[in-house]
This record gives C-alpha cells, structure tokens and sequence, in this order.
C-alpha cells in the first residue's frame, strides 16, 4: 500500500513563483503562533502519480514556533549563518536550528525565504517526532516537504534533502498505520476505507515510539537511523528509516541563484 509524502500541505502551485507567495501560511514576527495548515488527508492518492502534487486543505489550528523564553539565545541567533544552522539541524539540536532559521528567514527574500521555511519546518517536525508529537511531526514535515518540493530542485544537496525527508515522512505515517490497525486484541485490515483512516486516532500522542540508532559503530559518518518500537513486537528486525541530514552550504544556496 503507496501512502503519500505529499499529503499534507499547503501550498496550492507545486513548482516556485518569484510573483506569488502565501504570507499567510509563514511565521511572521507580529503574529508568529497563528498557522493555518492542513490535516493528513483521509483518504490517501497515489504518490507516485502526483510527485509534485500538494494539496491544500485548510484547517487552521495554533502551534508555536517559538520553543524558547522570550529573548533567550536572541542575539546569537541574530547574527547566524546559514552554514551554522546546518550544523545544528545534523546535530539533532532542533531547538536552536529552528532559532537561527527563523532568523534567516525574517531576513530573506523569495525564493530563498521559502527554502528556509520549508528546513525549518522539518525541524519543527522533528522536534515534535521526538517528543511524541506524532501527528504534529507529520504535519510539520508534510508541510516542509511541499516547500522543498516547490523551489523544483532536480539535483544537488537540497533535492537529496527532500527526498530523505520524503523518506522519513512515508515512514513515520505507515508505522503510525500499522500502529493502529493493531490493538491488544485484534488487527483490523487497513483497507483505505474511511473507518481505516479514523483509527489513527490520536496517532499514539504520549508513547515513546521512535528512538535513534546509530548505523554501526565504526560507521565513520556517524548515519542515524529513526527506529519504530511499538509497545506491541511483530517480531524480527525493527522498523528503520534513515535520519535526513542536510549536506549544503552557503555556496549551494549560491549556485542556485539565492
């Protein structure tokens, strides 16, 4: 069963527009806790046949951006670099990367403005995925998904960093499925109808469900794995996928011309 890592978004064009941008949907520094974003779509599409599509379906709700204390860390994050955020985003330090984004961003302009956003955001998820925020996780990654989708990168450090989260995003929703076709008692098939989608539920909010492991011990790159630990065991290995790391710098947001 194809499940989509372009269900949740909302942004309506798929490729980037120079003349046309949705300030309604970023975070802005008058009003950074109001978002309107999308729910996971009830009833999924092929994936494969929509590569680029990103639907939007509004539901607005509130989330905050802002983890820190007011003014906490606001003067190094200030005077950030694009190249340090990267390192911050690849050490897991997601509180700070979406600091120094958020930062950037304010700073911005389109197109670049939107590729920050959509980094950003994958943080946020990522930050809620290891707080068992499940769903949060999986809106926020959706989300970020379709901006990296929308700056149209066909190669390059910034399109293998879409893919990856492509990856994980996919991951996280069908282990969320499995999670809640199987109860204590009984498994349900997940047979795409209405009824299958409604037992996501709560998407197991609270549970520890995703932890990281290392690839291997001599592993020189140090890869990271998120591993799926449902409370119930289906035997054999566990579930991986592996942690998206972002490999670009300053010069790779030059030579795209941002």
């Amino acid at each position: 069963m194809a499940f989509p890592a372009s269900a949740i978004c909302s942004l309506t064009s798929p490729v980037f527009s120079r003349s046309s941008t949705s300030n309604s949907l970023l975070p802005s520094q008058t009003n950074p806790i109001t978002f309107c974003s999308s729910e996971y779509y009830s009833k999924p599409f092929n994936s494969y046949t929509s590569q680029h599509s990103c639907r939007h379906y509004s539901s607005c709700f509130r989330i905050s951006y802002r983890f820190s204390d007011a003014g906490e860390g606001e003067d190094e994050a200030e005077d950030c670099t694009f190249d340090e955020a990267v390192v911050l985003f690849n050490t897991r330090e997601y509180y700070k990367c979406h600091d120094f984004l958020e930062s950037l961003w304010n700073k911005a302009e389109e197109p670049t403005r939107t590729l920050f956003h959509g980094i950003l955001q994958c943080a946020v998820g990522f930050h809620h995925l290891f707080n068992q925020n499940h769903k949060g996780a999986m809106m926020e990654l959706g989300e970020g998904l379709c901006k990296l989708r929308k700056m149209n990168f066909k190669t390059g450090p910034f399109y293998e960093f879409e893919q990856q989260i492509s990856a994980a995003l996919d991951f996280i929703y069908q282990t969320q499925i499995e999670l809640a076709a199987c109860g204590d008692d009984v498994c349900v098939a997940m047979d795409r109808s209405e009824r299958s989608y409604q037992l996501l539920g709560r998407y197991a909010a609270g549970q520890l469900l995703y932890t990281l492991q290392l690839q291997a011990d001599d592993d020189p790159n140090e890869t990271m794995y998120i591993v799926f630990h449902p409370r119930m065991s289906y035997g054999g290995e566990p579930q991986k996928v592996k942690l998206p790391t972002l490999n670009a710098t300053t010069q790779h947001l030059t030579s795209h011309g941002l």
